[in-house]
């Protein structure tokens, strides 16, 4: 699938991903990128991005990062995120790198920027894969 077919699938099937408005503008095998706007709905007191937006955007792009290889499906077994910098600077853009494959299991990397392209956040996961 290329970022439009993803764009999509996910804004007619997922409320979250179209209430949000995250778009994906690159992906290829084992490797997405996507970016977000600046909506006052998605941030915490302060007027930054909340980490759960935060969280829920980096599952989407280490997802379809991983959705990109051959497999039928693939779920999230286990996210982890350190926060480095608070996010207010829009666009906001994710980045998603397979880093081992194995026959069940992704192993992912995800960073996130403001639009200053300071690293505000990074995150690694394991991903099942199911293919067939």
């Amino acid at each position: 699938m290329r970022e439009e077919e993803f764009n999509k699938l996910l804004s007619e099937n997922e409320s979250l991903f179209r209430f949000m408005g995250l778009k994906f503008i690159e992906v290829e095998k084992g490797y997405a990128k996507t970016i977000l706007e600046y909506k006052e709905d998605l941030t915490r007191i302060g007027g930054i991005l909340h980490g759960a937006i935060i969280f829920a955007s980096m599952d989407y792009t280490g997802s379809y990062a991983v959705k990109t290889l051959d497999v039928k499906d693939a779920y999230t077994l286990q996210f982890n995120i350190v926060f480095l910098k608070y996010m207010r600077d829009s666009p906001f853009t994710f980045i998603g790198r397979v880093v081992k494959e194995t026959k069940r299991y992704a192993y992912v990397e995800v960073e996130a920027f403001d639009a200053n392209k300071d690293l505000c956040a990074k995150g690694n996961g394991v991903w099942h894969l199911i293919r067939d």
